[in-house]
């Protein structure tokens, strides 16, 4: 946990270091009461249904949904403990932390479910692939092979974090007399912040491209095709409908924090907690709260086993696949461990 906290506590002390105020405190408003209770509230909830889905359903892979939605609501049930006049550094950069690192356990089940999303709705995929190399068994759907895109995405985050990490240590070594180490360790951690923004917006990218070759694939084919506009069934659109409101929030937030910090401690935003909240626990909010009333494993069972099932049935009717260059190999989705 202190390793965690690192980064945040050299860039806490850094800031204090150089503050013109004659009261040694980086909070500058007086945290709200009901906006902080009903925020904490709500990740609590939040995380008490993902518990309960994952404990009913045996989804274990999702356990950082309800992980990173607790710790969002400490965040701000501790941020109540902040005083401006009489400030705690330590418990400013625990609850700060709490808030900041948590979207990352979002992230990474987006990227988890785009994964298993792809395995789902492809019913030749592992047909040819060898089981020694099945982490890079590639899928018509996505130009990343499905079982690494987590993975891929997760270390990009991990990276990002470490820069940042580096950076809080350069700005507070900076802030004892080294003006330009300062002043790169700023630069270094807006950079870090940015590439996290831009890697999820690539991973949009990802899933907008596979989510067009989807649509074309069912639209050509009879036996695989929806009901719905674009050809797809009813529960594959709403876990494309679930990424992309999640994505869209995420992103929201993502713009928010990269503004926030380009503005510095001195800046407008942080200066004001209604942006906190507007703009950063609101869209995460709905960014993870979209999954609590559709719980993506039990639609990706449901996809998967209606999607082989129908190819499974059309080939034994006509003795001929519906997806060219599939042989007549019984095909079984195996969730992503």
């Amino acid at each position: 946990m202190l390793f965690l906290l690192a980064p945040f506590l050299l860039l806490a002390d850094s800031v204090l270091a150089q503050s013109q105020s004659g009261r040694r405190s980086i909070l500058r408003y007086e945290p709200s009461l009901p906006g902080n209770i009903i925020f904490g509230i709500l990740f609590a909830i939040l995380g008490i249904l993902f518990s309960y889905h994952i404990h009913k359903h045996k989804d274990r892979w999702a356990l950082c949904l309800p992980i990173g939605a607790i710790a969002s609501a400490l965040g701000y049930f501790l941020k109540l403990a902040l005083d401006p006049d009489n400030f705690s550094l330590m418990l400013y950069v625990l609850q700060n932390a709490l808030i900041v690192i948590s979207p990352c356990a979002f992230l990474a089940f987006n990227y988890m479910l785009y994964g298993r999303f792809i395995t789902a709705i492809d019913p030749i995929f592992d047909i040819h692939s060898p089981k020694q190399n099945a982490k890079m068994t590639k899928s018509r759907f996505s130009f990343i092979p499905p079982r690494i895109v987590g993975r891929t995405f997760v270390w990009s985050d991990v990276i990002t974090f470490l820069v940042q990490m580096a950076a809080g240590g350069m700005q507070a070594a900076g802030s004892k007399g080294g003006p330009s180490l300062s002043k790169l360790g700023y630069n270094l951690f807006l950079a870090g912040v940015t590439i996290q923004g831009i890697s999820y917006c690539l991973f949009t990218v990802l899933l907008t491209v596979a989510l067009k070759r989807l649509i074309d694939d069912r639209r050509t084919n009879p036996v695989l095709r929806g009901n719905t506009w674009m050809g797809l069934d009813r529960n594959t659109t709403l876990i494309v409908a679930g990424l992309y409101i999640s994505s869209l929030f995420i992103i929201i937030r993502s713009i928010y924090r990269i503004v926030e910090f380009a503005e510095g401690y001195d800046g407008y935003l942080i200066g004001q907690e209604v942006y906190l909240f507007v703009l950063d626990a609101a869209p995460l909010a709905i960014a993870i709260g979209v999954f609590a009333f559709i719980w993506p494993p039990v639609l990706l069972d449901t996809i998967a086993s209606q999607t082989r099932q129908a190819e499974q049935n059309h080939t034994m009717e006509t003795g001929s696949a519906s997806i060219p260059n599939i042989n007549n190999n019984k095909s079984e989705w195996v969730p992503l461990v």
